[in-house]
């Protein structure tokens, strides 16, 4: 394991060294991690939001305590792209030696992302009651949210080099001076945001972010049927969560109306003793998400349990109750794991291995295959396994935690290392 370690940090950590030199990828990781604490905050709300305990549903029901916790997760996790753009914005301003507009690029990247996306208003026609869609608003608006970020700091940027600036007097205080003398470049900003509106109007996607889905999508629609196109789907959803697209929206609504129909042929083929007909279900899907996407339920466990460097060791307490019942935004935008090279090969070699493992378990008759009942992926490992109908598939997703920790262990250890010299230098400094 040493010897494996050592060539990870041989090859992946000059290739991840040099990447995070890229000040593009510097401002997206930088900006990803800054939102972590409302990340943090809506994978708690999630989690208390969705355990699936009758009693306890029944109480937050009662008390009124579930509308409250939603409401957390409303402003949190379903607004993240908004906090995304603004953060990207921001740290971007930094990164490319605009110290002095960090704030008018983070407000200007939030203001080109709106602008993107389809904010309109709908009327109910009995109520006259208006509303805003929001649905654009959280992860499925990410990677629309890290190109606007990207985009205007990088832009403001170059204007305010060229000095094209409206020019103050030095008694006006420096807040206003900052906001007044960046107005042009806010009129600049906001031409080229509206042209890219009416570009993207001009398609049959109608906006960015139904464009780049839907293109990604089609594709997908007709690799739904066997063991190799599940793997191929599954590589996809793990690439596109790499780079910052959220890769289960993705893959998931091809998936689900195929998976609704599988319920009742596999619940009807349990009831009368017969193997399970469809066995690539949403069991499968969730055995492949583990701790979330990437099954990284190892890696955060590495973290609480190994971790040696301060960073890992804080890190892995807050993200391993998350991990348990698979909530992983936190470990994706907060390691984080898009655009990390390092954890490229685990992110997407665990979730492969073990849907390949579990399949094969299934085809040698040593585990029974779960029904596919969808909305079990957020419990545990072997309680969602049974509630799958399944306890041997309970057992193997405890073996598959194993596999997980497994797997994740070298590229894992590569990270801390680097931390604990990081740290111990800083100690020295």
């Amino acid at each position: 394991m040493e010897k494996l370690i050592s060539i990870i940090e041989k090859t992946l950590v000059p290739v991840a060294n040099k990447l995070s030199q890229n000040k593009y990828l510097n401002a997206i990781s930088g900006g990803c991690m800054s939102t972590l604490g409302i990340i943090m905050l809506g994978a708690v709300f999630t989690i208390l939001t969705n355990i699936s305990w009758q009693p306890y549903t029944d109480l937050l029901a009662k008390t009124g305590l579930g509308q409250l916790f939603t409401g957390v997760q409303n402003v949190t996790t379903n607004l993240l792209a908004v906090y995304m753009a603004f953060a990207v914005g921001y740290r971007g301003a930094t990164v490319f030696g605009n110290k002095k507009y960090t704030l008018t690029s983070g407000f200007l990247s939030l203001f080109a992302y709106m602008l993107l996306i389809p904010l309109d208003s709908t009327t109910l026609a009995d109520s006259g009651i208006s509303f805003f869609n929001t649905a654009y608003l959280g992860t499925k608006g990410v990677f629309v949210a890290l190109l606007a970020g990207l985009v205007v700091s990088r832009l403001l940027a170059l204007i305010t080099e060229k000095n094209i600036v409206i020019k103050l007097p030095d008694s006006v205080p420096e807040m206003v001076s900052e906001s007044l003398s960046s107005l042009l470049a806010g009129v600049i900003i906001t031409i080229v945001f509206l042209v890219l509106r009416a570009l993207f109007a001009m398609t049959a996607y109608g906006n960015a972010t139904d464009c780049i889905y839907t293109i990604i999508q089609t594709p997908l629609q007709s690799l739904t049927g066997n063991l190799p196109a599940f793997i191929i789907i599954i590589l996809i959803a793990q690439l596109l969560w790499f780079f910052g697209i959220h890769g289960s929206m993705t893959v998931l609504p091809i998936l689900f109306p195929i998976w609704l129909s599988y319920i009742g042929d596999n619940t009807a083929a349990m009831a009368a003793g017969k193997a399970i007909p469809h066995v690539l279900n949403i069991g499968l899907w969730d055995l492949a998400n583990l701790g979330g996407s990437g099954a990284t339920i190892g890696l955060v466990i590495l973290m609480f349990f190994k971790a040696k460097s301060e960073q890992y060791k804080s890190f892995g307490k807050l993200t391993l109750p998350c991990g348990i019942f698979s909530v992983n935004e936190p470990v994706i935008f907060g390691l984080p794991v898009i655009l990390n090279p390092i954890m490229l090969i685990p992110f997407i070699l665990c979730p492969i291995v073990l849907v390949c493992l579990g399949y094969a378990l299934i085809q040698f008759g040593i585990v029974t295959a779960p029904i596919g009942i969808l909305g079990l992926g957020s419990m545990p490992p072997l309680i969602s396994g049974i509630m799958q109908g399944s306890l041997s598939w309970g057992i193997f997703q405890l073996v598959a935690v194993v596999i997980s920790i497994i797997i994740y262990y070298p590229f894992f250890k590569t990270l801390d290392n680097q931390a604990l010299m990081n740290e111990k230098g800083d100690q020295h400094a």
